[in-house]
C-alpha cells in the first residue's frame, strides 16, 4: 500500500515532462554584454520555460503568436522582449530573440 498524497502538496513535474531550452546564438551573443541583472532575469525565465513554456507568471507575460511565443518583462532600467518557439512534439524550447529597451 502506497501512503497518500498530502492534499496541500503538489508532486513535483518529472524531468521526463520537462522541456530543454536551447538558447540561440542571437540571444546568447545579446546576452553576452548585458547587464548581469538582465542576464539573471532571463536565467530566471529559462527555469520558467523548461517546466511550462505556454503559461505566464506573477514576474511576466507571455503573448502567443503562430510561430513565437514573445516574454514581456520590466526590470528597473527598462523593458524586454524574448521571443521563443516551442516545439512540443520533441519537448524543446528554442530563445530566438532578446529585445531590451531602456
Amino acid at each position: 500500500m502506497s501512503p497518500a498524497r498530502s492534499p496541500g502538496k503538489k508532486s513535483r513535474p518529472s524531468l521526463a515532462s520537462r522541456y530543454r531550452v536551447i538558447v540561440g546564438l542571437r540571444v546568447r551573443e545579446q546576452l553576452r554584454d548585458a547587464p548581469p541583472q538582465l542576464q539573471g532575469y532571463v536565467a530566471g525565465v529559462v527555469a520558467f520555460l523548461r517546466a511550462d513554456p505556454t503559461a505566464a507568471s506573477a514576474a511576466f507575460t507571455v503573448v502567443g503568436g503562430a510561430e513565437y511565443k514573445t516574454v514581456i518583462f520590466s526590470l528597473a532600467g527598462g523593458h524586454g522582449f524574448l521571443d521563443y518557439q516551442v516545439f512540443d512534439e520533441q519537448r524543446v524550447v528554442v530563445l530566438a530573440d532578446l529585445i531590451w529597451l531602456e
